[in-house]
């Protein structure tokens, strides 16, 4: 299998589809073209460049591509994508109406390039007019928190729209003053906790996810959330903890094989701390005994 399959789906179908540029675009060279497996409609490009780097597009009809749950808007020239890692490269997403555009890029950190260009061009990101949708929000939202500085919805609200839009200072900064105005705001320290884990930030986030287990005490998501903030700085016992309590909580089955995974693997001793060979207990200081300086 190529390596443009391996990374977006198997290769199969109809290549005569016309959603993908069959043609050279900048540098890269175009290669081939392939139909998108099991009947999807759409199509699966692959381009390279001198260098021998892929860039490869899927062009899916219908579907939601690896962005479907959205993430940071980032700008590429008058467009707005989302991005993450992938591998060794990138992806590089975005919706248009209800075609879903994925492009990796091999070798590259953030969205660049010829490939990309063309495909903005072909098909206008919708997120830009939702990124223009957000920060008029934006405004308005702080206009009335500025009548109404105490009601933390408020602040919760714009700390949710500075995270759409990647301002990730902001967004902290409004969710402080959102439990500031509200100490009982479960949403506010539970969505504080998800920030400062993307931020690796841990201590905040555990101090934060804790305070929204106490409030909700029977919900299983901030237990989850303790779990995979344990898991991430390797408190295997923490961790332990919290995903078992989670799990007598019936969490979501989206939830749940993760869970029963990771239980399993710190039962085998996956983090845990281990006693040192030849490690002794202290010997209890009997009365009279001097006790060291």
């Amino acid at each position: 299998m190529s390596l443009s399959c391996f990374l977006l789906g198997s290769c199969q179908g109809n290549s005569s589809d016309s959603s993908c540029i069959k043609s050279d675009l900048g540098r890269y060279s175009f290669e081939s073209v392939r139909g998108l497996k099991n009947g999807q409609a759409g199509c699966l490009a692959t381009y390279r460049d001198q260098t021998g780097k892929q860039a490869v597009v899927r062009v899916e009809k219908g579907g939601s591509g690896p962005f479907e749950d959205g993430g940071t808007a980032v700008p590429f020239e008058k467009h707005f994508v989302f991005h993450r890692r992938h591998k060794d490269g990138i992806l590089v997403g975005w919706q248009r109406g209800p075609v879903s555009i994925t492009v990796f890029l091999q070798d590259k950190a953030v969205p660049q390039g010829p490939v990309l260009r063309a495909y903005l061009y072909k098909y206008h990101s919708d997120i830009t007019a939702e990124v223009s949708a957000t920060r008029r929000q934006v405004d308005q939202l702080r206009l009335e928190s500025k009548r109404r500085p105490k009601d933390a919805s408020l602040h919760l609200e714009l700390a949710r729209k500075y995270r759409k839009l990647g301002d990730n200072v902001m967004a902290a900064q409004e969710y402080h003053i959102s439990v500031d105005a509200d100490r009982m705001c479960y949403a506010c320290y539970y969505e504080m906790g998800t920030l400062y884990q993307k931020l690796g930030h841990w201590d905040l986030a555990i101090r934060a996810t804790r305070r929204a287990k106490d409030l909700k005490p029977k919900d299983p998501k901030p237990l989850i959330l303790l779990g995979d903030l344990f898991y991430k700085v390797h408190n295997g016992q923490q961790a332990l903890i919290n995903y078992q309590k989670a799990l007598a909580l019936e969490p979501l089955p989206e939830d749940l094989t993760r869970l029963t995974k990771r239980i399993g693997e710190l039962k085998k001793g996956k983090y845990m701390l281990e006693v040192l060979p030849g490690a002794r207990k202290k010997k209890p200081v009997k009365d009279g005994d001097q006790q060291p300086e």
